[in-house]
């Protein structure tokens, strides 16, 4: 009986010094906003390959909307910034991984999202629209897509949509790609952001059009692991600033002629 008390009281303190030794690691690991800091530099996951809002120009030179609102932020938190291009399905990955602190890639703000990783406030609002060549015989995305093969990036909100509506989502990796089989008569047509798409037909000349209204709004936030609520008041707060002494609205007219923060 003395040898098993003895046992039983050895086993609950040896428990009770791990716990202690883990409640210790865990106060002593350094916030995100702590370690941005203390480097001087903020990661920063971006798809550069979403224009006009995050893409590589002829020079090779990643610039956009969402790298211009990133670089106002760094600069007002007296930091650099070091952008690592991820493809869009392995983005959300990379920060659970944390080989970046944010992601800022004009991602939707969802309710599946957020289960894995926490959002700022919106930085912008936006709404998804259909795209399709300009002789398509579809008039209204909401009532036409059934049997249709609809060209959507993978992980975006736009593949359950379609699905909703009756299409065949056609996954691929990038926009570009989607547009490219829908200039070339591969699928019917894409949906993406109403601003990226219509971007993209410019840029490249197709024959393509905006098929009816939006399908639905969206509101973007910029990305972070759950639990960075610091980093979260710290953007935020300079986002506010950048809308109340018009350095966001110079920013969006440069890409978009006006404002898309409401």
């Amino acid at each position: 009986m003395k040898k098993g008390f003895l046992y039983l009281m050895m086993l609950m303190l040896m428990m009770v010094t791990v716990a202690c030794g883990l409640n210790k690691k865990g106060d002593d690991e350094k916030s995100a906003l702590q370690e941005i800091k203390e480097n001087g530099v903020i990661n920063v996951g971006i798809e550069g390959a979403y224009p006009p809002f995050n893409f590589y120009n002829n020079s090779n030179e990643l610039e956009g909307f969402d790298v211009d609102i990133t670089n106002e932020i760094a600069k007002r938190m007296d930091i650099k910034v070091n952008f690592i291009a991820t493809p869009w399905d392995s983005i959300i990955g990379g920060l659970l991984s944390k080989k970046y602190e944010i992601i800022i890639s004009s991602m939707a703000i969802t309710e599946e999202r957020k289960q894995k990783v926490d959002f700022t406030e919106p930085y912008y609002r936006t709404g998804a629209q259909l795209f399709a060549p300009a002789n398509t015989d579809m008039k209204d995305a909401k009532t036409d897509l059934k049997g249709k093969k609809i060209g959507v990036v993978t992980g975006t909100t736009f593949t359950k949509e379609v699905e909703r509506l009756g299409g065949e989502p056609v996954l691929y990796k990038s926009d570009l790609l989607s547009f490219q089989d829908l200039a070339n008569g591969r699928i019917d047509g894409a949906i993406t952001d109403k601003a990226v798409g219509g971007n993209i037909i410019v840029e490249n000349d197709y024959d393509a059009v905006a098929v009816g209204d939006i399908l639905y709004d969206e509101v973007a936030g910029i990305t972070v692991n759950k639990g960075e609520t610091e980093l979260v008041k710290e953007i935020d707060h300079h986002i506010k600033e950048m809308v109340k002494d018009g350095t966001y609205g110079d920013i969006s007219k440069k890409w978009f002629g006006t404002s898309i923060y409401e």
